[in-house]
């Protein structure tokens, strides 16, 4: 692959994952609203309260960040930076996410801890979709965000604890490969859609050349009359 259209591909990757990211952080906030709602039983409102507030911002912020990728309309030439920038909103939203196993895990209540590894891990498998066209964002987003509910569950030293610390491991590792395969495969089809591309420019190219020297023979006839 030529490095012109290792950037064209990068671009596009970067794009439609930034097309995505208004949904994407409406649904996160809801689903926070509706885990925050069911923790309130076990969890001292001030601390829901806080996490919330930072879910809310993150979202705010990375909403704001997809509208200025809109308003910029950066070439394929610019999209190191946009990619960096999205890569780092993934990175704080598994870290706040994440926090949930450290701030929002009862200690005591086994259906409540079952209720924040149901949460978070379906966060990570819904980013699939969301995050999988740059592959980077998602794997930190979900070692960050599903690490800390492993390690919160294995340290409690129980067996029920044990199983799903270690379930939380391998769904891990799973949504893990699944998120790479789904890039690859998204990969080669805008891979092909660039291909095709340059295929179409080339022969529109070759057409208006094709036209010019027809028109330009037509020229030379009437001038040897």
């Amino acid at each position: 692959m030529s490095q012109d259209v290792a950037e064209m591909l990068r671009f596009e990757q970067v794009k439609l994952a930034y097309e995505q990211l208004t949904n994407s952080q409406l649904v996160a906030v809801l689903n926070a609203v509706v885990f925050v709602a069911v923790q309130c039983l076990v969890i001292a409102p001030p601390v829901l309260l806080g996490w919330l507030s930072a879910v809310c911002l993150l979202a705010l912020a990375r909403i704001g960040g997809g509208s200025a990728f809109r308003r910029a309309a950066p070439q394929s030439g610019e999209v190191r930076r946009w990619r960096a920038y999205f890569i780092a909103g993934a990175t704080a939203s598994g870290v706040v996410w994440g926090s949930a196993a450290v701030f929002l895990f009862p200690s005591m209540n086994i259906a409540h801890q079952v209720f924040v590894a149901f949460m978070v891990g379906g966060m990570v498998a819904g980013s699939v979709t969301t995050l999988a066209p740059v592959f980077p964002a998602f794997v930190v987003f979900a070692n960050l965000a599903l690490v800390p509910v492993v390690m919160r569950f294995t340290s409690q030293h129980d067996a029920v604890s044990y199983a799903m610390g270690w379930m939380a491991l391998v769904f891990l590792v799973s949504v893990i490969v699944i998120a790479h395969r789904s890039q690859r495969g998204l990969s080669d089809m805008l891979l092909l859609r660039i291909q095709n591309a340059r295929l179409v420019g080339e022969v529109l190219a070759m057409q208006g050349r094709l036209a010019r020297l027809q028109e330009e023979a037509e020229a030379l006839r009437r001038g040897g009359r």
